[in-house]
Order: structure tokens, then sequence, then C-alpha cells
């Protein structure tokens, strides 16, 4: 008997990671069977609607997050707004998911709070902490996308390591295929990009670590002037600190700000790359590590927490906080030819064995495990 299958989808495009990771799963979930799938979510979005599936308008405002929350707290039973399906599905947390009794999983992706509470107001850590606490007590099923946050779960919850099930999504099938010469020459004169450059593209976040990379950086820069290094990101958050640190370093002609760049354009930026480097200080999982997996660009990436998980032997890793290892692993791949093609043949291997397919039919068990 076919089962219905809510799936609650409010990330939007501007959460970045999560958005993806919420795409791949409606991707992964065209791979499973016996269900009946319902968005709940922006009607009009059109990645959504792309997929097919029947779309419930639903939202959640900050001031319906605080009412459902106190409402759960002081034991007051709200009107469930997926009743008309057998259990749900989450990519992100949500709130509404405590207003339903039936049984439910969402995804957590991280704890990054617990590491870094100083980039955070106390009023958002505890906020987290409560909506964590709740959602993990009422949730069938945690899904999350390495064994590392699966600990941090259990260590800071007390949640039972049976009910965290770790499934790493793979990233959309967006970069399946080489851009042409012609195509990717014109992207370089485009944007202005040098011959040879190093490709970080992330967000200006503390813990994204830009201004130790600015530090090996200008160590390498010395010893090869003809590499730049190439950014990404929105200007704000502590993008003006790493400005200002590009032009302590003098660094101004050999850093190139691109801001945001379309799909098509940063498909081109990654086949273009000598290599990414990676030298945040938190990942839970790194989409920009799939990705140039996915193109071959060989990989230069920090070697603390769940990324060393994730990249296994196709990556060059390095101490995030030393600027003098982030500086040596740059310039081992740079100058070992071999080395930078060997590891961007591990990075194609290893897309290999994440496919959509393989992720549906993890989905299946985990759906099959809340209808049972």
């Amino acid at each position: 008997m076919r089962k219905k299958l809510g799936v609650l989808v409010l990330a939007v495009p501007d959460y970045g990671g999560t958005y993806h990771y919420t795409l791949s799963m409606l991707q992964a979930l065209r791979h499973t069977e016996g269900f009946d799938i319902t968005l709940y979510g922006d009607a009009q979005n059109p990645d959504f609607i792309k997929t097919g599936y029947p779309i419930a308008p639903f939202a959640e405002s900050k001031a319906e997050q605080f009412a459902v929350l106190a409402a759960y707290r002081l034991g007051v039973r709200l009107p469930d707004p997926f009743g008309a399906e057998d259990i749900m599905l989450a990519p992100i947390y949500s709130l509404s998911l405590l207003r339903t009794a039936k049984p439910f999983a969402f995804a957590l992706h991280d704890l990054l709070e617990k590491y870094y509470p100083e980039h955070f107001p106390w009023w958002r850590r505890a906020g987290r902490h409560q909506i964590y606490h709740a959602l993990l007590q009422r949730a069938r099923r945690v899904i999350c996308e390495s064994r590392y946050v699966k600990n941090d779960i259990v260590r800071f919850f007390a949640v039972g390591e049976d009910r965290v099930v770790v499934i790493p999504a793979p990233p959309q099938l967006q970069f399946s295929s080489m851009q042409s010469e012609a195509q990717l020459e014109a992207v370089r004169m485009r944007l202005q990009l040098p011959q040879k450059f190093l490709f970080y593209p992330a967000q200006f976040w503390p813990h994204k670590n830009h201004l130790r990379l600015l530090e090996a950086f200008r160590s390498v820069a010395n010893q090869t002037p003809d590499l730049g290094l190439v950014l990404t990101g929105k200007n704000r958050d502590a993008y003006a600190d790493v400005m200002r640190a590009v032009d302590r370093l003098g660094l101004q002609r050999q850093v190139h700000h691109l801001g945001y760049i379309g799909l098509d354009e940063l498909h081109a930026v990654y086949q273009l790359a000598t290599a990414l480097v990676m030298p945040s200080l938190f990942e839970s999982v790194s989409i920009p590590i799939y990705e140039a997996f996915q193109l071959g660009t060989p990989v230069v990436a920090s070697g603390i927490l769940a990324i060393p998980e994730q990249v296994g032997d196709a990556a060059l890793l390095f101490d995030p906080t030393e600027v003098s290892s982030i500086s040596k692993a740059i310039l081992e791949t740079i100058r070992n030819p071999e080395l930078a093609r060997q590891l961007g043949k591990r990075g194609r291997d290893r897309m290999l064995t994440m496919t959509a397919e393989q992720y549906g039919r993890q989905l299946q068990d985990l759906l099959q495990e809340l209808s049972g």
C-alpha cells in the first residue's frame, strides 16, 4: 500500500549549502518507490516546480516559530498542518514539525555554535539549543552527513545512536560535463582571471579562515608570483576585514574577488582553477569540495573535523590553524603536476560512488522505517 510522504522544503537559495542539500534530496526521492510525495514550501519556487511534485504553500515566520515552541513547552496542542500525510521528511529543521503527531525525520547539518559560540549572540545559541532539543525528542530519526556530526548530536543532546542516521548527500549533477576550451577562455576573459590561480568559494564568515589563507598565500606568491587567488562571496560579514588584509599584505594584484557568479561561470572557474583550497575551521560537509571532485580539480583542504572523512585520500590536508602548513600544502600541489593529477582522479573516482540512485536507496530504507 502506498504511503503519503510530506517533504517540508523551507530552505531558500540564499541559504546556500542547505538549499542545495534540499535539491539533492528531492532529486534522490525520484529513486524511491511506494510514496505519494507532496512538498510543503514556496509554491512559486522554480526548482520545486521542476520536480513535478504537488506543492502545498507553506511558510514559517519567526513569530510562528516562537508560538510553536512556546506551545510545545506548555503542552498546548496546535492544529496539525500535515494531517493529510502518513510521514514527514525535512531537509532542514523546522519547528512546525512539533505540531504534528506523524512520524518524521529531519536533517541536522552541524552544531557550529557549540564550537564557535563567540560568533553567535547568546539568545541565538540558547534558541537553537531549545529548538534542537525539542525536535530531537520528537523525531523518529535524525539525518546527518558525517559520523563526526552524529557524534556531536549524541554527545550534546544525549540522543541514542540508533536514532541518528549518517547519509551523505551527493551534490546535484550540475558539473557532470566539462566546458569547452572556447567557453573557458570566454569566462577567463570576462572575469579577468589569471592563467594560474587557487579558488576559494566561501562566504566571509570568520570560521572560513580567509585571514590565515591570505597570510599563507603571501608566502606562496613570493615563490610563485604568477599564481592568483580567486574568491567569491557576498560583501558582508567579515568581508571588510578580509579586504583590509589584502591591502596590508600587498596582494591587491594577486587576489581577485568575484562576488556572486552564476552557475555556468562557477562551473568554468572550477575547471580553470589550478586547485581548490578549503582552509575552513569548521565543515560538516563541504559542497565546494564535492564540486571540485566532479571536475577533477585538485583539492587542498583542512585536515579537521569531518573533512578527512569526506575526502578520504582525494585531497592534500593541512592544519588550518598553521599558516606554514597551509602554504606548504599549496606549494606541494602546484609544484607537483603528477600529485595534482592523482588528486583530481581520486576526486572523480570518489564521486562515482555518490549517486542520486544510491542516495535514493538509503532514503528508501529510512522512509520505510518511518512508515513501520
